[in-house]
């Protein structure tokens, strides 16, 4: 099982040297990019085909058999959808490494004062739109309550 990110090269180097020839296309089947990645990418590969989404069927992935016992149905990768496999499998990583670095808990840290001061400047925004609404609402009664005025003394 493939425990390591990879680059763009190894990862073309890897689909070329799993993928098999279905129709006119060289593939890589479900099954084996399961082998090669794990369980959680039979999980992936499920979640975004139920959801129709990231994998797009014709482009990344398509099947074939007749889904029946003699000639069961199978799914397969296309190049675009392996790499796009191996692109989760890279940030599955690289997430794991940030979290367990030094330095990704440095950029957390100065992430989340970053957040926190926008958050700060945002609140202070509010604060002064319900500031300039508050006299504006004020103005508007004072200019209806002289107007009732000019209209009684008439």
């Amino acid at each position: 099982m493939i425990d390591e990110v990879l680059n763009k090269a190894a990862a073309v180097e890897l689909f070329e040297g799993e993928a098999v020839l279905i129709g006119s296309d060289d593939a890589v089947p479900f099954y084996r990019a399961v082998e090669l990645f794990g369980e959680w990418a039979a999980a992936f590969i499920n979640e975004c085909r139920e959801k129709r989404a990231y994998f797009e069927i014709g482009r990344d992935y398509s099947g074939w058999g007749a889904c029946n016992d003699e000639r069961p149905f199978t799914e397969y990768f296309y190049k675009t959808g392996f790499l796009k496999l191996v692109q989760e499998h890279n940030y599955l990583h690289i997430i794991k490494a940030h979290n367990e670095s030094r330095g990704g808990q440095l950029i957390d840290r100065y992430t989340e004062a970053r957040l926190r001061r926008l958050d700060e400047r945002e609140a202070e925004e509010e604060r002064r739109r319900a500031e300039r609404k508050a006299k504006r609402a004020a103005a508007k009664a004072a200019r209806e309550t002289a107007e009732k005025k000019g209209d009684k003394q008439v």
